[in-house]
């Protein structure tokens, strides 16, 4: 059982203001991604699905830095230290707020659009009140907001250039499975039909938002905080982004070809609903995958902690 020091103290006060801020100042930022997540669950075939699993990964990775943000929250000193760093906290904290109000007709406009700024304004509150409450983490924990926020919003420039051809060819290659496994499925684009086995007409269209852009991204997201927790080298990062942005679109594929399976055997009811389920064990069968392998590339820190503690 690990003592209950100071550092503990700081961080729960983190946590709770940041949940108190969320819940009130920001709850309509909490709403719109909510129910955004909700109505893209039910809508399309699978755009987050691996959200919440990456969600998972994402404590979990910033929690194996345990023993190095412990360290920098004990020579954390009282509330008038480094008054610069908690103003810029503070200005942090309010800056989404007003931000949220100026850009509301966007908002409105687009529900991906509004998704990923409500999540972006969330990650940039909680490190503003990181700021204002434990000034002296800025530094540590700077890269890792920056990637989350960066990460939230990258799917939309994804999605504007890339979700159209990447649903082509997740169309084209879901096609040629489910051929080659004797199912007929009229294929027009990335729209297609099919009656299952017992009669039942099912038809669906892949989007661009289910065409493997969040995935992509989602995993670029993940390779990069493991990047900054276990300091492969950036050679070896760069081959496994490549190597997962070219097999991500082809796990896409099977997801959408074993989805077509399913609805053919056992009818439209099965087709939607694994739907909603088959892609977490897919995308997150692959993400531990990456997890398991891409640790053996790194050499061991020479020191865990790169802010000295001085006593």
């Amino acid at each position: 059982m690990p003592e209950i020091d100071r550092a503990y103290l700081r961080l729960g006060a983190w946590i709770a203001t940041t949940l108190l801020l969320v819940l009130s100042v920001y709850s309509n930022q909490v709403v719109t991604l909510a129910s955004g997540l909700n109505d893209l669950l039910t809508s399309t075939l699978g755009t987050v699905f691996p959200a919440y699993p990456f969600l998972a990964l994402l404590v979990i990775l910033t929690a194996l830095r345990w023993k190095d943000f412990h360290a920098v929250l004990q020579t954390e000193r009282g509330l008038t230290s480094d008054p610069r760093v908690r103003l810029a906290g503070v200005l942090l904290v309010i800056l989404p707020a007003a931000l949220w109000g100026l850009f509301s007709s966007l908002v409105e406009s687009s529900i991906y659009l509004g998704m990923e700024l409500a999540a972006a304004s969330l990650v940039v509150v909680a490190y503003g009140a990181l700021l204002a409450m434990n000034p002296k983490m800025w530094k540590i924990m700077l890269p890792y907001a920056s990637l989350y926020a960066a990460g939230l919003l990258a799917p939309l420039f994804m999605l504007d250039t890339l979700g159209v051809p990447l649903a082509a060819l997740s169309s084209y290659l879901a096609a040629g499975i489910t051929n080659s496994i004797g199912i007929h499925v009229a294929w027009q684009g990335v729209s297609f039909e099919l009656v299952s086995a017992a009669g039942d007409p099912i038809s669906a269209v892949v989007t661009p938002a289910c065409s493997a852009v969040y995935s992509i991204s989602i995993y670029l997201a993940l390779l990069g905080l493991m990047y900054l927790d276990m300091g492969a080298s950036p050679a070896t990062t760069v081959k496994f982004a490549i190597a997962g942005v070219l097999i991500i679109p082809l796990l896409n594929s099977a997801r959408i070809a074993l989805t077509i399976w399913f609805g053919f055997v056992d009818g439209s009811a099965a087709f939607w609903g694994i739907h909603d389920w088959l892609g977490y064990g897919i995308f997150l069968a692959f993400y531990i995958a990456v997890l398991v392998t891409y640790p053996r590339t790194v050499r061991p820190r020479t020191t865990i902690n790169p802010f000295p503690v001085r006593v």
